[in-house]
This record gives C-alpha cells, sequence and structure tokens, in this order.
C-alpha cells in the first residue's frame, strides 16, 4: 500500500476553553425491559465477580438528573466493556459519549479507560472530541449511585479543555489563470500539462543570482508531482520551503538584474495565505 503524506508547520492563535458537566449515566442490563448492553463474548469458565475476557457492546443513556421521569437524556454511552482482569471485577471501557440535546448535539467526547466495578469512584481519560469539544482533553469520574443489580445508575463528573482554533473566513478562490510566458527569447520554455490542486513546496539553488528552481505539487487527483529543477547547476545546493497543508501560494514576487552581460533572476519572494518566505537571492542588479 502506498500514501501521501502532506505535514508543515502552521502558527496559529490557539486558546482553551474549560467544561465542566455533571450527568447520569444508566446502565440497564441485558435481557430486561430496554436493556442498554449485549454480551458479545460472555466466557463459560469464568464467572461472577471474575469475568475476565468478557465483551459487551453498550448503549447506555446519560441524563441531566437522577429520576429517570422528570429528567431528559442529553446523550448516549456508546463503546464496549473488555473485562481485564483475572482477579478482580475490572474492565477496560472505550467509550463515545454522543451529546444529543440541542446545546451540544454534533458534540462528542471520546473516554478511555480502566475500571474496578467494586470500587466507590473511578476515574477515565478524555482523549478526543469533536464539535464543541475538538481536541479536548481531560478526565471522567464517576461513583454508582444506585445498584439494583437489573439497573445501575453512576453519577459522572467530566472536566474537559478544549482548543478554540480561530476559523479561517470563507474565501473563494478564482479559477487558474495562465500569464506568459515573459521575458527574452533566451532559453527554453517549461511547464506541466494541468494545473495543479496546490503548491507543495519549491527548491531553490542560487548564489549570485537565481540559478534555478523546483516545485513539488498536488495534481487534482490528489497524487504528489514534481517539476524542474529548471535552470543551471551554479550556486549553492538546494533551499526547500515546504508549505503547511492548509497554506496557499498566492503570489511569487520577482527581481532582475544584468550578469555577465544577461539579464537574469536576481530574486524570488514567495507569498502565501500564512506568511512571506524570502527573498531569496539579492534584490538590486548584478553584473
Amino acid at each position: 500500500m502506498t500514501y501521501h503524506q502532506q505535514k508543515g508547520s502552521v502558527s496559529r492563535d490557539i486558546k482553551e476553553t474549560e467544561h465542566t458537566l455533571h450527568m447520569y449515566m444508566f446502565q440497564i442490563g441485558e435481557g430486561r425491559p430496554n436493556g442498554n448492553e449485549k454480551s458479545i463474548v460472555y466466557p463459560q469458565n469464568n464467572k461472577p465477580p471474575i469475568m475476565f475476557g468478557r465483551v459487551v457492546a453498550v448503549d447506555w443513556a446519560i441524563r441531566d438528573g437522577l429520576d429517570q421521569n422528570k429528567a431528559s437524556i442529553v446523550a448516549r454511552g456508546r463503546g464496549f466493556v473488555v473485562g481485564n482482569s483475572m482477579t478482580t471485577h475490572g474492565y477496560f471501557l472505550s467509550l463515545d459519549i454522543l451529546f444529543t440535546d440541542e446545546r451540544l448535539k454534533g458534540s462528542s467526547l471520546k473516554v478511555l479507560g480502566s475500571y474496578e466495578n467494586q470500587t466507590d469512584n473511578s476515574h477515565l481519560a478524555v482523549v478526543g472530541g469533536t464539535g464543541e469539544f475538538a481536541y479536548a482533553q481531560g478526565t471522567v469520574s464517576y461513583k454508582e449511585v444506585s445498584n439494583t443489580g437489573a439497573e445501575i445508575i453512576r453519577e459522572v463528573h467530566i472536566c474537559v479543555f478544549s482548543r478554540n482554533i480561530p476559523k479561517q473566513p470563507t474565501v473563494t478562490t478564482p479559477a487558474a489563470t495562465k500569464e506568459g510566458p515573459l521575458g527574452g527569447n533566451g532559453g527554453n520554455a517549461f511547464d506541466i500539462p494541468n494545473p495543479p490542486q496546490r503548491i507543495e513546496s519549491v527548491t531553490i539553488r542560487r548564489g549570485d543570482v537565481i540559478d534555478s528552481f523546483a516545485y513539488s505539487y498536488i495534481d487534482q487527483a490528489g497524487k504528489r508531482q514534481t517539476a524542474g529543477p529548471w535552470g543551471g547547476n551554479g550556486g549553492n545546493p538546494g533551499e526547500s520551503i515546504l508549505f503547511a497543508p492548509s497554506e496557499t501560494l498566492k503570489k511569487v514576487i520577482g527581481t532582475t538584474g544584468e550578469f555577465r552581460g544577461a539579464t537574469v533572476v536576481t530574486s524570488l519572494t514567495f507569498v502565501t495565505n500564512v506568511k512571506t518566505y524570502g527573498p531569496y537571492g539579492k534584490e538590486y542588479s548584478v553584473t
């Protein structure tokens, strides 16, 4: 299998928001009316409280209060539980808390960790999230407040920090247009057959003048392609600019001058939607 990876550093003003949530999670055993869990693997050689190897799929209801007749369902706890202890009633839990109430609908938290059913308090890790909880990190603590055997109610406290990444304004990118070639009659013209989806990197070779440049780009099919180098072999070894995946090359600025009786490119500057790179070379005439 082959794949293409894009990476690059982008500077952003990122702040965090702290969220604290207090809810109640209702676990209703398999086979009961309105049961919200089902055993996938049930080892016959283990007996309660030891359930090493047991796998249970869960879809627990999460409410904003303790009274089922009055409290509203605000989220679902969906995932699986695996018995992971050979000596105690211990489990590993992988849970997506999917919010369904109007205010947080579409947001979620990813919760992972091990717990003991017989302890008063358990603690799990929040390792990610979506929507209002994008890139969330934090903790979940809970304890049993009711256990009838058929139904277990847990009081849940969640504390998470999520990142606030400023949204970039929507910009309609105009269709690419082609100009040129511009300049004198020397040399040969070079081009690529189809316009790229985005420029990925530029490599420049320079000394007193710009001796050559090459670039890589992502084509319309999403594949990485290269073009060049175009120019001579003089100057220092290639110097590369790697653009971030969300970075767009908007403008290339150059200067020209006389060098050994010929008009040449003396400097290049690259302007993206994030920053300006350069100038590379010398912004004045050389002889």
